[in-house]
C-alpha cells in the first residue's frame, strides 16, 4: 500500500502543476500521433523535476500516465456522442492483489444485471461473487445503469466478496441470517409496546417509534453490527458491502431519531474506513460528503465543545475516539482531493486526539480482570487520564446511573401498560388504580373491579352497586373488554407500506388489494402475499371477504384469541429477541474501542507523504 500512497502522491503533485500552469497534455506540442514522448513532454519533466525534487525518470513516466489517461478519456467522450456506448473505468478490488483497473463500453439503458454480467467475465469471477459500487450505493441488477445516476466516463469499484467453498457457505449462511433478522425485526416491531425490545438514545432514554421505522432501524443496527464484525476480520468488501446495506436501512427512518443518536455518525464513518482500507481513491468524494453528515451528527449530539458527553456520560467522554478518526479520515480524504494544508491540519488534531487515547494495556488487564470488558476499561482508563482506580469508580457510576435510568424508564412503561388495559371511564377519564386496589380489597377480582369502575366513572359505590346488582352488564361489557382482540379497529391504525404495495401489484394484485392485506397483516410481505392467494385476492376493509365462509370464520375465530394462541407469540417474540439481540451489539460503546494500531499507521504514512 505505501508503493501505491507514493505514486497517487506523486500523481495528485503533477496534477497540481498541470493546473497551475494551465497545461493540456493531451494537447500539442506536448502530443504525439503515436502516443509516444514528445520533446516538449521531456522538457516539461526536467522543469517538473526540478521543482518538485524528484528522479526525472519519475516525472517522465507519471506525466505519461496522465497523458496517456487524458487521451483516452477524450477519445471515449467522442465515442459516446457518436455511438452511445459510455465507457465505465471498474476498479476491482481483489483480497491479496493490487487493485485491477479495466474499461467496459455500455449504453446507459441497459441493466445493472448486464454491467454485473460483463465485470464478471472479464475479471473471470462468479457473478453471486461479486459487488459493484457507485457513490455509495451497490448496484442494483434490475434498475437501468441510468436510473442509478451512472454517467460516462465515471469509475466504479468492483468488490469480489468469498472465494473458498467454506467462505461461500458462510456468505449464503450471512444471507440467510440477514432474511431471519429481518423477519425477526418485522415481528417484534408489531408487539414494540410489549416490552420485547428498548431502543434508547445517547441517555438511556426510550426511543418511541412507528412500526416500519422501528423495523427499518433494527434491521439497520443488526445490518451495522455485522458489517463492523467484517471489518474487525479485515474483510473489508464485505464489510462495505453490509455497512451500505445498513445506511439504505437507516435511511427509512426519519431525520430527528438519526439526530439523537449517535450510530448515524459511526456508521458514515465506518463506510469511510472501508473506502481507506479498501484504497478506493475515487470514492475520495462520496467519503467527504459522508464525513461531513458524520461531523455534523456529532456536533448536534454532543455539543461544540463535546459539554453534552460530559453530562450525560459523567466525563467519560470515549467519544474522543470518535472524534480522533473523523479527523483522521477527513485529513486523508483532503489529502486526496489535494487540499494538503487542510489536510496537515486535520491529521495533526488526529495525532493530538490519539495521542490523548493511548493507554497503559497492563492498566486494561487489571480492569479486566475487575469484571470490565476490554473495550470498557479503554474507555474509562481514557476518561480517566490513565488512572485506574478513578477509571474503575468512573465505571461502576456509570453503569449506576444508567440502571437507575433504565428503571424509571421501564417503571413508566409499565404503569403506562397497566393504565391501557385498565381503560378509560364512560366519561373519558382514566380509571382510578387506587379504587381497582380497594375493590380488590374487598374480595372482587381485578378484572371485574376495573370493568365496574369504567361503567360507573370512578364512583365506587356505584361500581359496587353494579357488581351486586347488575352483573350481566359487567359481563357484556366483559366479553367486548380489554381480552378481545376486534380485527378490524387494530388494522385501522396500520399504514400500507408503498414498497410492499409495489411488491404486491408486481405480483399481480391491485393496489387496494394489496393495502388491505398489509393492514391485515401488519405489513408483513409473506403473510400478505399467502392471505391473498388464501382468499383468491377478495381483501375487504382489511379482513378476507365476509361473504367467503371459510375466511369469515377464520376472522370470527381471531377475536378470541385464547391463551394457548397468546404463549406461541411470546414465545417466538423471546425467540426473535434471542436471534436479533446477538445480531445488535449488547456492549455499550464497544463501538469506541479500538487499540489505535491501525489509526498511527495511517496517520504516519500520510503525514510523511505530506
Amino acid at each position: 500500500m505505501e508503493t501505491n500512497l507514493q505514486h497517487e502522491d506523486l500523481l495528485i503533485k503533477l496534477r497540481a502543476k498541470l493546473n497551475e500552469d494551465k497545461i493540456k497534455l493531451w494537447e500539442p506540442p506536448y502530443i504525439q500521433p503515436d502516443n509516444g514522448i514528445s520533446q516538449s513532454l521531456q522538457e516539461l519533466a526536467k522543469k517538473y523535476s526540478t521543482a518538485l525534487s524528484i528522479d526525472l525518470d519519475t516525472i517522465l513516466q507519471g506525466l505519461h500516465e496522465l497523458q496517456l489517461h487524458s487521451v483516452d478519456r477524450s477519445k471515449a467522450n467522442e465515442e459516446y456522442k457518436e455511438t452511445g456506448f459510455a465507457t465505465l473505468r471498474i476498479k476491482a478490488t481483489i483480497p491479496g492483489e493490487r487493485p485491477k483497473i479495466m474499461k467496459v463500453q455500455k449504453k446507459l439503458y441497459v441493466m445493472g444485471s448486464d454491467l454485473i454480467t460483463a465485470v464478471a467475465e472479464e475479471i473471470g469471477m462468479a457473478q453471486i461473487r461479486l459487488k459493484l459500487i457507485f457513490n455509495g450505493k451497490v448496484i442494483k441488477p434490475t434498475s437501468s445503469l441510468e436510473e442509478q445516476g451512472i454517467k460516462n466516463g465515471v469509475q466504479i469499484m468492483a468488490l469480489i466478496m468469498s472465494k473458498t467453498p467454506d467462505e461461500v457457505k458462510k456468505e449464503d449462511e450471512m444471507y440467510l441470517e440477514m432474511k431471519s433478522t429481518r423477519e425477526d425485526a418485522a415481528l417484534l416491531s408489531k408487539y414494540a409496546d410489549e416490552d420485547y425490545m428498548k431502543l434508547e438514545d445517547q441517555s438511556g432514554k426510550a426511543i418511541e417509534l412507528p412500526a416500519g421505522e422501528r423495523r427499518a432501524l433494527l434491521v439497520g443496527l443488526a445490518l451495522h453490527e455485522r458489517g463492523r464484525a467484517a471489518a474487525r476480520r479485515q474483510d473489508y468488501s464485505r464489510a462495505l458491502v453490509l455497512l451500505l446495506d445498513a445506511d439504505r436501512q437507516l435511511s427509512e427512518c426519519s431525520s430527528s431519531i438519526l439526530k439523537s443518536v449517535d450510530n448515524y455518525a459511526v456508521l458514515q464513518l465506518d463506510i469511510a474506513w472501508c473506502y481507506l482500507c479498501l484504497q478506493s481513491l475515487s470514492s475520495a468524494t462520496d467519503a467527504a460528503a459522508r464525513l461531513a453528515r458524520a461531523e455534523a451528527s456529532l456536533l448536534r449530539i454532543y455539543g461544540e465543545q463535546h459539554q453534552t458527553v460530559a453530562e450525560l456520560k459523567g466525563n467519560l467522554a470515549t467519544e474522543r475516539v470518535l472524534l480522533m478518526r473523523l479527523y483522521l479520515l477527513q485529513g486523508i480524504v483532503a489529502y486526496h482531493q489535494n487540499k494538503r494544508a487542510e489536510a496537515r491540519q486535520l491529521l495533526d488534531k488526529a495525532e493530538s486526539e490519539l495521542n490523548l487515547l493511548r493507554v497503559d494495556e497492563t492498566s486494561v488487564c487489571a480492569l479486566v480482570e475487575l469484571g470490565w470488558s476490554r473495550a470498557q476499561a479503554r474507555g474509562g482508563l481514557r476518561a480517566a487520564g490513565g488512572d485506574r482506580d478513578r477509571a474503575h469508580l468512573l465505571l461502576a457510576a456509570r453503569r449506576d446511573a444508567r440502571r437507575d435510568l433504565r428503571r424509571r424508564a421501564s417503571d413508566d412503561r409499565r404503569r403506562a401498560r397497566e393504565e391501557r388495559k385498565r381503560g378509560l371511564c364512560a366519561d373519558g377519564s382514566a380509571v382510578s388504580p387506587q379504587l381497582v386496589r380497594g375493590l380488590q380489597a374487598m374480595g372482587y377480582t381485578r378484572r371485574r373491579a376495573t370493568l365496574a369502575l369504567r361503567a360507573a366513572n370512578n364512583r365506587a359505590a356505584e361500581a359496587v352497586r353494579l357488581i351486586q346488582e347488575q352483573p350481566e352488564l359487567l359481563a357484556d361489557s366483559e366479553d367486548s373488554s380489554d381480552d378481545t382482540e376486534t380485527t378490524s379497529s387494530d388494522v385501522s391504525l396500520v399504514e400500507p407500506d408503498n414498497k410492499l404495495i409495489a411488491e404486491l401489484e408486481a405480483m399481480g394484485y391491485e393496489s387496494e388489494e394489496a393495502k388491505a392485506a398489509l393492514r391485515v397483516t401488519n405489513n408483513s410481505l409473506d403473510e400478505a402475499a399467502n392471505l391473498l392467494v388464501a382468499s383468491g385476492g377478495h381483501i375487504v376493509d382489511g379482513a378476507a371477504n365476509p361473504t367467503d365462509p371459510s375466511t369469515s370464520a377464520a376472522t370470527s375465530s381471531k377475536k378470541k384469541p385464547n391463551k394457548h394462541k397468546k404463549s406461541k407469540r411470546k414465545e417466538e417474540c423471546e425467540m426473535a429477541l434471542e436471534r436479533l439481540s446477538s445480531a445488535i451489539r449488547t456492549e455499550e460503546d464497544d463501538h469506541l474501542d479500538t487499540t489505535l494500531i491501525e489509526e498511527e499507521e495511517f496517520l504516519a504514512q500520510y503525514k510523511s507523504l505530506l
